[in-house]
């Protein structure tokens, strides 16, 4: 049988854009299942080894639920990449999420999460020795 591709499926599709030099981000948009996450996982780690990516931010304030499953395989996405040497940030991790994964039980262990996508960014440029300033 041969693989599907995400392209090939575009609900399993998910962006990975390159932000800027060895920074990726991907935003995640609805729902994250086990066959959407493996694809999501494969394309985020070629990305990573093709443009040599130090940092991910990884958005998922597009995502309304998270369960015990969900938020294990956040996990594995963020364990796969610290196996790449790229450091994964979440971002959008909204109250309620961020109740549903205490009241879970879920730790979250040696992961950099972020309630803004600007907080995230902060974090990569910061991880990268970058700066941006603004011109008057």
């Amino acid at each position: 049988m041969e693989k599907q591709n995400a392209i090939e499926d575009p609900e399993l599709s998910v962006p990975i854009n390159n932000l800027w030099d060895r920074m990726l981000m991907l935003s995640i948009v609805g729902i994250l299942d086990s066959r959407r996450t493996q694809v999501v996982m494969e394309d985020m780690l070629n990305r990573i080894h093709d443009v040599e990516a130090k940092v991910i931010v990884l958005d998922i304030q597009g995502v309304a639920v998270v369960d015990s499953a969900v938020a294990n395989h956040l996990m594995k996405i963020t364990k796969a990449t610290r196996l790449m040497g790229c450091s994964c940030v979440i971002s959008g991790i909204s109250p309620a999420v961020s109740q549903t994964i205490v009241n879970l039980g879920i730790e979250l262990e040696n992961t950099v999460t972020t309630s803004t996508l600007k907080d995230a960014l902060k974090f990569a440029f910061d991880k990268l020795g970058y700066s941006v300033t603004r011109k008057d």
